[in-house]
């Protein structure tokens, strides 16, 4: 089953709460594995995230993490 983004309105914390989609975020961002950065962003929406990630994260790994969250 697709886990479904909601037009990136979805939690960061629905995502950590999704079995297969955890394990990619954990993998293409590693500092998620923190429970103090989980704590600041677990009710943030994923668009906000992304708007923050782009400072740091090419916009391809961006548009991959989304592709490979849409199959989990």
């Amino acid at each position: 089953m697709a886990l479904d983004l909601m037009d990136n309105r979805v939690t960061v914390g629905q995502i950590l709460s999704h079995p297969r989609a955890r394990a990619l975020a954990f993998e293409e961002v590693p500092a998620l594995r923190k429970p103090k950065i989980q704590r600041m962003v677990w009710n943030m929406p994923l668009w906000r995230v992304l708007q923050l990630a782009q400072d740091w994260m090419p916009a391809y790994r961006i548009r991959a993490l989304l592709q490979k969250l849409r199959e989990a």
